[in-house]
């Protein structure tokens, strides 16, 4: 009796044991994800029992492309965090996702309906084999009579139809089947490509004095994620403001669908090294003429990057551990290095890599429009934009998509960087202004002067408004600029033009009335060296 109360403590005991080494899984969800235009930062969290004493906490089924020195556990509870380990999982792959399920059983289906189809043409075939092989009719002794012969051949020909129709039936069916089945198999293998991928796993090590329910916080960076910020700008008329949408395409790959998060975009870039630069002497010397062979360099040296020495131990990092659209639902955050525009509502990503449109803020802009010609290098006249106020909404650089009058007319580029309080974006080609650039032949001569050669060119440059309505207009043109004394340039007339006499250019600027034409005129000489030549074509 005591033998066997023995063994049965003793076996009591192992199983404690062995509870208190196999980690206990925790199922989590995720909750909040700050998308950077390269990674993420994924927060989740879970409930979990913790038992008295020393255990250990396993998240699984996560993303491979966790960044290890980003990882953060904290925990709601009486209970104390030990340790936080990550490792990867290459024998546990990712689960499928639900999509992938669905292709999964459609593909089921169709193969069972292939089979089907291919038994029904199979049976078919053999009905037309046994049909021909039994063919002929009445003996080699007797004959055939002129009504068996007629019925026989009326049974076979009717029979051989139906057969030969049926088969084409069922051979369109399988046909379309198979190329169904094709599609779907491509789709599954694009599908499962993340499923054969090894998961991440973090194992929390905690103790606590009795047993307690806890909620357990994780939060990682990832790669395999990001947005870009994408605009579309609509323009009613000329003299209407301009609207620009602010979006973002945000994308993910990891693995792991974000189901119904709170999704917040940021412009930073945590994963940048924070560490200022110093600025080291730059001391001067003589340079020994006989020894050195290159080029001179006027510049500075660039400064150097000097990083303080209160970072550690080198190659060891600490894990922290501590206890309508959607722009209607969007705040923006201004940070000291970054800005972030918080969603409010929940929203889905799937981790397909395919990008997903979040609608950030709607601006309205005060916009002064004019039309710009170049007619030296384009005949096209085009409609710009001078957008004013931007530089308060703190957008960023990004891709533009151009709407004037409801049509789509092109693409163009924000570029925040700019020090203007002005933006300056070309709306496009408008058809309904012809400029017309013409050589004057007449005026147009070759002298020789002495020693020297006169050339001298005369353009008239012509414009119509077929509007039914006025424009204001800028056209620029040029008179070269001469880079050497022996080449004397001379702008003869110019129809009071803003002459730029360091860049050669000439501005004009004036407003048109509708249906209203106007000429310019421009004629300039330039004089050089009769035995040299000048690039002036």
């Amino acid at each position: 009796m005591k033998k066997s109360l023995c063994v049965m403590l003793f076996a009591s005991i192992l199983l404690s044991v062995n509870a208190q080494d196999k980690p206990k899984s925790i199922k989590s969800k995720i909750k909040e994800v700050t998308v950077f235009f390269n990674g993420a930062q994924i927060t989740q969290s879970g409930d979990v029992s913790i038992p008295a004493g020393q255990s250990t906490i396993i998240f699984e089924n996560l993303t491979q492309y966790i960044n290890a020195q980003s990882i953060q556990v904290k925990g709601e509870g009486n209970f104390d965090i030990l340790s936080v380990v990550h490792q990867i999982n290459y024998l546990k792959s990712q689960e499928k996702s639900p999509e992938a399920i669905r292709v999964e059983d459609s593909i089921q289906l169709l193969s069972k309906n292939l089979t089907v189809q291919q038994t029904y043409l199979s049976v078919y075939t053999q009905e037309e084999t046994m049909l021909l092989a039994n063919k002929e009719l009445g003996g080699t002794q007797t004959g055939v009579k002129i009504i068996d012969l007629k019925e026989g051949t009326e049974y076979f020909r009717t029979r051989l139809m139906d057969i030969k129709t049926n088969e084409m039936n069922i051979q369109d069916k399988i046909t379309a089947i198979q190329k169904r089945l094709a599609i779907l198999n491509n789709q599954l293998a694009t599908l499962n490509t993340q499923v054969a991928e090894p998961t991440s796993e973090i194992l929390v090590t905690v103790n606590a004095d009795a047993p307690v329910t806890a909620k357990m916080i994780l939060s990682y960076y990832i790669t395999n994620a990001g947005w870009t910020p994408t605009y579309d700008l609509r323009a009613v008329d000329v003299k209407s403001p301009v609207e620009l949408d602010f979006r973002a395409n945000v994308h993910q790959n990891t693995g792991t669908d974000w189901n119904g998060v709170k999704l917040t975009l940021s412009t930073g870039n945590p994963m940048q090294n924070g560490v200022k630069p110093a600025l080291n002497p730059w001391y001067l010397s003589f340079i020994n003429q006989n020894n050195f062979v290159g080029y001179k360099n006027d510049k500075a040296p660039v400064a150097a990057a000097e990083f303080s020495s209160d970072r550690g131990e080198a190659g060891k990092t600490e894990t922290k551990t501590t206890g309508g659209t959607t722009a209607d639902y969007t705040v923006m955050n201004e940070n000291q290095t970054n800005i972030s525009y918080n969603i409010s509502i929940p929203y889905t990503i799937p981790a397909d890599g395919k990008d997903y449109m979040v609608e950030i803020r709607k601006n309205t802009l005060n916009a002064a429009y004019e039309y710009y010609c170049a007619p030296k290098l384009n005949s096209d006249v085009f409609l710009v934009a001078h957008v004013s106020g931007w530089d308060k909404y703190n957008i960023v650089s990004g891709e533009m998509n151009l709407f004037f009058e409801g049509t789509y007319v092109g693409k163009s580029h924000i570029d925040t960087r700019v020090t203007t309080d002005t933006l300056d974006l070309s709306m496009g080609v408008d058809k309904s202004i012809a400029v017309k650039r013409e050589k004057v032949q007449d005026l147009t001569s070759v002298k020789i002067i002495g020693a020297n050669k006169k050339e001298t060119f005369t353009y008239t440059i012509s414009l119509r408004n077929k509007k039914s309505q006025g424009i204001a207009i800028l056209v620029e043109d040029q008179v070269p600029v001469s880079t050497d004394k022996d080449i004397e340039i001379e702008a003869l007339e110019t129809s009071s033009a803003n002459y730029d006499k360091e860049s050669g250019k000439l501005s004009w600027k004036f407003q048109m009335k509708p249906a209203e034409t106007k000429t310019l005129k421009l004629s300039w000489s330039v004089k050089y060296p009769k035995d040299k030549q000048v690039n002036l074509y």
